[in-house]
């Protein structure tokens, strides 16, 4: 009977991993970045806060730097050397009550970060890519609004991100 039921948890775990590996389905943060095969060195250009969050503009450069590094195949350059410039434009950074209680107290909170990023040649200024708006967000219990405002922006950089590879 043991016999019987491990065979069955085995014949179903294959039966997933034959499904998932049938659909296609890939782990985003491990795919290359697939900028065309012009634009292989990359620097910052433009990042636009006009937030009061000062501490927002360096954690998103690091975290998209991050993000970007770790899928490989772009190299970071300084400005003058670059083929392709990364801006970034941070829209918003709300912090809304999103569950209230029955005595009208703030039971769970909601961040969220609005950015859109594009991609320039810094020879012409041509836009080569655009990834328009772009929306995160995430709720969070009092008391845990630093730790939800790191999280919110590396949620972000990874969406950013995947959508710069499905461009391509």
């Amino acid at each position: 009977m043991q016999i019987l039921k491990t065979m069955k948890r085995l014949t179903a775990f294959m039966l997933l991993i034959f499904v998932l590996a049938g659909c296609g389905y890939q782990n985003s943060a491990t795919q290359p970045n697939m900028l065309s095969k012009g634009f292989t060195k990359v620097s910052f250009g433009k990042v636009k806060n006009p937030t009061l969050d000062r501490w927002l503009e360096p954690a998103m450069r690091s975290q998209i730097r991050d993000e970007i590094t770790n899928r490989g195949q772009l190299q970071w350059v300084d400005k003058a050397e670059a083929e392709a410039l990364i801006n970034l434009k941070i829209i918003s950074l709300e912090d809304s009550n999103g569950i209230r209680g029955d005595k009208d107290e703030t039971l769970k909170y909601e961040e969220t970060l609005r950015v859109q990023m594009s991609i320039t040649n810094p020879t012409d200024g041509r836009t080569i890519w655009n990834s328009g708006t772009v929306e995160v967000s995430e709720s969070y219990l009092p008391n845990n609004e630093p730790a939800t405002q790191q999280l919110v922006v590396k949620l972000m950089s990874r969406r950013l991100v995947d959508r710069l590879n499905q461009a391509y």
